[in-house]
């Protein structure tokens, strides 16, 4: 009987382990005090810094590290689903997740997400192109109506961009993909948030071969957002909002925009 007992032990161990392994890419990433309510965060699958990003292993970035601040004040924690951005945004109308982390504030988002009442961050984002293009930018997007200009879908650059019916504007998925058309020629310019388009352009190409222009093409409020499909969504951004008011008055909250480059006038504070 020991023999069997250990067969059926080692069996069941095995099981766990391919369970483990077969678990799919998409799966929450979860830690947190046993016991508490817990909550699932979806991000983007390409990396958004400052906003999330993966660096030696570990996710980071000031959304992330607020929430985890926030969380904590309010015991709960947090999952995170990696996903592309497209079905971060179908994942929140469905209910499949509870919050995002890094959103902006739309009138076409609102039925599907209850915002936090104030941001914890702003985003600059701005045009990039090949560093020896001609093209020029002064602000006035009239400028770039001869030009193909790359964006990402179901992102929003500012209302003024968003709704510029004469530009041509193509949308792809990611930043990866933008920086590729660009350095291929595919697009004249790129709309992008300038840490994370660094980021894409990643090893193997000359960080130099492309520029930003200035100004930039819009600055953003980033909030937390929840989704309506979740029956506790306006108790979860009002619990949210009050411990991030809280936590704005704090020294950490300076110490952490400083960590990832931004300032206190970058926040709007």
């Amino acid at each position: 009987m020991f023999w069997l007992k250990t067969l059926l032990v080692t069996v069941a161990l095995c099981l766990v382990n391919a369970t483990a392994v077969a678990a799919p890419p998409d799966a929450p990433m979860t830690a947190g005090t046993p016991g508490r309510l817990e909550l699932t965060a979806a991000l983007a699958e390409a990396d958004y810094p400052p906003f999330y990003y993966v660096q030696d292993g570990r996710l980071q970035g000031v959304s992330i590290e607020v929430l985890q601040r926030l969380s904590e004040r309010l015991e709960l924690n947090i999952s995170y689903r990696r996903l592309s951005w497209p079905r971060v945004l179908q994942s929140l109308k469905d209910g499949q997740v509870d919050l995002v982390t890094t959103f902006s504030n739309t009138a076409e988002r609102a039925p599907t997400v209850v915002y936090t009442g104030i941001p914890h961050a702003f985003e600059n984002n701005h045009l990039f192109t090949l560093a020896d293009s001609d093209l020029q930018f002064t602000g006035r997007l009239e400028e770039l109506a001869a030009y193909r200009i790359g964006a990402i879908r179901g992102y929003t650059y500012g209302e003024d961009f968003d709704t510029a019916d004469y530009l041509l504007k193509e949308s792809v998925l990611d930043e990866p993909t933008l920086v590729r058309m660009v350095m291929g020629g595919r697009f004249d310019a790129a709309v992008g948030n300038p840490f994370a388009i660094e980021r894409a352009i990643g090893q193997g190409r000359p960080r130099d071969a492309l520029r930003f222009l200035n100004p930039p093409i819009n600055r953003s409020p980033i909030y937390m957002a929840f989704s309506r499909r979740n029956p506790a969504a306006l108790e979860l951004a009002a619990r949210f909002t009050t411990a991030l008011v809280a936590f704005k008055q704090t020294p950490d909250y300076h110490q952490l925009l400083a960590k990832y480059g931004l300032t206190v006038s970058e926040t709007g504070e």
